[in-house]
């Protein structure tokens, strides 16, 4: 039965970060450009458990949707690094998300608060 509950609660999770993380990678281009692997170890460092796998495919469709643009930056050292850039585009649907998120957040918290007044 507990693996159960961890195996649901897993599975909920999952479907949290395919939902927001669009929302957390635009948020951190809005801070500044970065590269892939930049913007996977800013996820990670934040706990949110983020795969390669998970996360190229979103900045691929970013770029596609005219949210982000892309340009190869030689470092000097190393191999060149595929650094992305919210658009103006990109930053009106970061408005429009963050909006939408605090809008959700504050009714999720408050349908919680009326469940479990002391959390």
């Amino acid at each position: 039965m507990q693996d159960n509950v961890a195996q649901q609660v897993s599975g909920w999770k999952s479907q949290i970060k395919k939902g927001t993380l669009e929302l957390a990678i635009l948020a951190l281009l809005a801070a500044k450009r970065s590269y892939g692997l930049e913007l996977l170890e800013q996820l990670n460092d934040l706990d949110l458990e983020i795969s390669e796998g998970s996360i190229y495919p979103v900045l691929a469709r970013l770029r596609n949707e005219k949210k982000v643009t892309t340009e190869w930056v030689d470092g000097g050292v190393g191999h060149s690094h595929k650094y992305y850039s919210l658009t103006p585009y990109g930053r009106k649907i970061l408005s429009r998300m963050l909006a939408a998120w605090s809008e959700y957040t504050q009714a999720i918290n408050t349908v919680i608060s009326k469940v479990y007044p002391n959390e």
